[in-house]
């Protein structure tokens, strides 16, 4: 982990940490928004991009009932896509996932299409009426307290990160601002980090969203250069909740703590088999490592809007709790 995000987490102690039961799962959610395609070219990418994160998914170990695939035509791919991608279908999944998901579990918003209006009306063609970003952002309250990220690789889409940033929550998108209105090409490489190795920097055999966001920012970025065109998008990423966005995460200090920690596997490691008191034990300590890293993480969030000394303390209390799980995991498994 990144020195920024070990200090840029601690927004997770402004709300109530959960019981050590209910910590066992961390699951994602994933709900994917296939819009209009215009012509068949990109009816058929856009589908494509799809079905292709959510085989990403399924790999990565999500269930394929946590996963909500709306297209413009469900026609296209029978059996994986459940209805069309209209307002009425994408609040239904979203209320369906708020029904679903435990507050300490996560969930992913692809959202995949043409993008056209500015600001507070940004939007995403689909069919019927498209609902706009200030739209997306009280449906994404709903899923409150869990952390949630938007992922907009539509062009014209950069108005969405002021609009619905949050605390806690992570936003993607393909474009600066709703002037970069070319069809836009990130969405492709954001799918393909799921898929390719490359994309696992830190090689824990897992992609975070942050490092999804990297390598379709090079990626793309190489598009360009490699045909001498001018790039006509350029990526950000929010998860500070001040809505600025950055083009470079890794480069921008305190960006990039919430999606360092956004995986599609579960948070906590599926390293433990068995029924018995012993294996359930040292999952409960595996879960609770797991919060406590995600609190660190989510704390230095809150560093400046803290004092000094309530930092230093709530810092060094979770530190020493995290060293202390640490050792009694290292106990039990050296018992097995």
């Amino acid at each position: 982990m990144r020195g920024a995000p070990l200090i840029a987490a601690l927004t997770f102690l402004a709300a109530p940490l959960h019981p050590l039961g209910d910590l066992n799962a961390q699951d994602t959610h994933l709900l994917i928004v296939s819009g209009l395609g215009g012509d068949a070219q990109y009816s058929e990418q856009f589908v494509d991009w799809g079905l292709r994160m959510m085989d990403a998914a399924v790999a990565a170990g999500i269930d394929a009932n946590r996963i909500h695939f709306l297209a413009e035509d469900p026609e296209a791919a029978p059996g994986k896509i459940r209805a069309r991608s209209t307002r009425e279908e994408i609040e239904r999944a979203i209320d369906e996932l708020s029904s679903a998901a435990t507050p300490e579990d996560r969930v992913l918003v692809l959202l995949i299409g043409h993008g056209g209006g500015s600001g507070p009306d940004s939007r995403v063609s689909i069919p019927g009426p498209s609902l706009r970003a200030s739209e997306y952002a009280l449906l994404l309250d709903r899923l409150a307290p869990r952390m949630t990220a938007l992922v907009n690789v539509a062009s014209g889409s950069g108005d969405f990160v002021p609009t619905l940033a949050s605390e806690g929550r992570i936003v993607v998108t393909a474009t600066r601002s709703a002037r970069q209105r070319n069809a836009a090409i990130f969405g492709g490489y954001f799918v393909e980090a799921f898929e390719e190795g490359a994309a696992d920097v830190d090689r824990d055999a897992r992609v975070s969203l942050l490092e999804a966001f990297e390598y379709a920012r090079v990626e793309t970025k190489r598009y360009y250069d490699d045909r001498g065109l001018l790039s006509s998008e350029t990526a950000l990423l929010e998860d500070r909740s001040n809505g600025s966005g950055s083009e470079d995460p890794l480069g921008d200090e305190g960006v990039g703590t919430l999606a360092t920690r956004f995986f599609l596997e579960s948070l906590v490691p599926n390293v433990v088999a068995g029924d018995d008191e012993a294996s359930e034990n040292l999952r409960a300590h595996y879960s609770e490592q797991a919060r406590l890293e995600e609190a660190i993480a989510r704390l230095g969030l809150r560093q400046e809007a803290m004092g000094p000394e309530e930092y230093r303390s709530a810092l060094e209390r979770l530190l020493v709790e995290l060293a202390q799980v640490g050792s009694e995991i290292r106990n039990l498994e050296a018992t097995r």
